[in-house]
């Protein structure tokens, strides 16, 4: 774990400013905005394993480099940390965006985890800006490939599992782009269910963009950016104060799964976690390799899945 990267010296100076309730109400609004797309996404979506199953997550994300700002009460957990990498992906091949854009993205290599759970990133303007970053995930119930339902225990590549979608914009200034649609809806099954859960998500991401909005117009930008810095630099505190108290030292785990579908020998995840003082650090090198069934855990999973960094 690090310490949270900083922003522009005016956030700085608004940090140094900030009094504890506004701090406060400033994080109690963010958060509040996640759950709202959270809310929204799970009542408009037409899929049960979002809309009752609760499979999705919702969070807001730096402009810069996409680590997290805040999330959804009720998301899971593990998306909110892979979104990181997505958001970052998405920020690196962007050539350029406007108010309205939403990029799609499945790839495992580029911050996903299985290619049913699809990620939608949209880039947030206040006044002409770029101020963060809104985005989701939703567990489509199918994205093509070899079986229904994506869940192929033979499959070798990622390829058989379904659709492969790195970062394309699906919305265009606002405007869902058909052809992407259709090329979309082409590769999986009972395409006609799934364009009501594409319209949930992207409507989840418009949500956040009116409540962060208001919440801006209400504080003002820099007292918004001041109050993120604060609160990645508490957070980074609080987590080296949880920390600190565990004794320094080498603790090792280990857990076993039976084998990875195609090849019967069993899979080693071997874990040796190093502590010292306030930082802890994470070695999964003595773990099985790669394996050739689909069992295994891209960088972003295993990140979510350990720490934050």
């Amino acid at each position: 774990m690090t310490d949270a990267q900083l922003s522009p010296s005016s956030a700085d100076a608004s940090a140094a400013t900030l009094d504890p309730v506004t701090l406060a109400v400033i994080q109690n609004g963010l958060q509040q905005v996640c759950n709202e797309m959270d809310v929204a996404f799970s009542r408009a979506a037409f899929s049960p394993v979002i809309s009752e199953t609760y499979d999705r997550s919702d969070g807001i994300y730096h402009r810069d480099d996409g680590a997290l700002i805040a999330q959804g009460e009720d998301g899971l957990p593990v998306f909110v940390g892979t979104m990181q990498d997505c958001t970052g992906a998405v920020i690196q091949r962007a050539r350029s965006v406007v108010p309205g854009d939403v990029f799609i993205v499945n790839d495992p290599y580029m911050g996903g985890t299985h290619l049913m759970d699809v990620k939608f990133v949209k880039p947030f303007f206040y006044r002409g800006e770029l101020f963060c970053w809104l985005a989701n995930t939703g567990h489509w119930p199918d994205i093509g490939g070899a079986v229904p339902g994506g869940f192929s225990a033979s499959a070798t590549e990622s390829e058989q599992e379904g659709l492969r979608l790195p970062p394309v914009k699906l919305y265009k200034a606002g405007v869902l782009d058909e052809e992407i649609l259709s090329i979309i809806l082409s590769n999986i099954r009972i395409a006609d269910q799934r364009i009501g859960d594409i319209k949930a998500q992207a409507a989840a991401l418009t949500v956040g963009e009116r409540r962060l909005t208001g919440m801006l117009d209400r504080y003002g930008r820099d007292t918004v950016d001041g109050a993120i810095v604060e609160l990645r630099r508490r957070a980074a505190q609080q987590m080296r104060a949880k920390i600190a108290p565990i004794p320094d030292g080498t603790y090792e785990g280990e857990a076993i799964v039976d084998s990875d579908g195609v090849v019967d020998e069993p899979l080693y995840i071997r874990l040796t976690m190093t502590k010292r003082g306030d930082e802890l650090s994470f070695d999964f090198s003595r773990s099985s390799p790669p394996c050739e069934g689909p069992m295994n855990s891209v960088i972003a999973t295993t990140r979510s899945s350990s720490t934050w960094r």
